[in-house]
């Protein structure tokens, strides 16, 4: 009888040692796994944070990606918006683009919408500082700076 408490406590002692020297490997989320990944500008989708000489309205969603097939698309603040983009190492041109016409009903987000879609066609050149992508254009002395948006984050 004497036995059986130390004989149990030792047991709880031994299983317990063993559990916790066992090796874990942790399951990634998929957004923390896309985050994982080397960065890249084509196929990632990109939230628009500083827009020079204003402040974005974050409620707009203002984003845009780059397709495999030379696409680009995305939303303006209000509006989608699609066209053609060329990328040779750190360069970037963006084609003319085709977009939705809807009211913004807000003159904010218009001027916000206008003042992005025309800095997208004047980029020339981008750096991407994960998390991070800065987007530069002819005529303006500041870039455009977005934020990596996880996979499904506005589905």
């Amino acid at each position: 009888m004497k036995w059986r408490l130390p004989f149990l406590l030792l047991s709880f002692l031994a299983a317990f040692a063993i559990s916790c020297s066992a090796t874990h490997i942790p399951v990634l989320s998929n957004a923390a796994a896309t985050f994982k990944k080397p960065l890249s500008l084509t196929g990632t989708e990109w939230l628009l944070t500083d827009l020079p000489g204003t402040t974005v309205i974050l409620t707009s969603k203002a984003s845009f990606s780059i397709l495999e097939n030379g696409r680009a698309g995305g939303n303006g603040s209000c509006n989608r918006f699609a066209g053609s983009v060329e990328i040779n190492g750190s360069k970037i041109k963006f084609g003319p683009v085709a977009s939705t016409r809807m009211v913004c009903g807000d003159d904010a987000l218009t001027a916000q919408e206008t003042q992005f879609l025309k800095f997208l066609s004047a980029a020339n050149r981008f750096e991407l500082r994960d998390p991070f992508l800065l987007l530069f254009a002819e005529g303006y002395d500041q870039p455009l700076h977005f934020s990596r948006i996880p996979p499904n984050t506005f589905d």
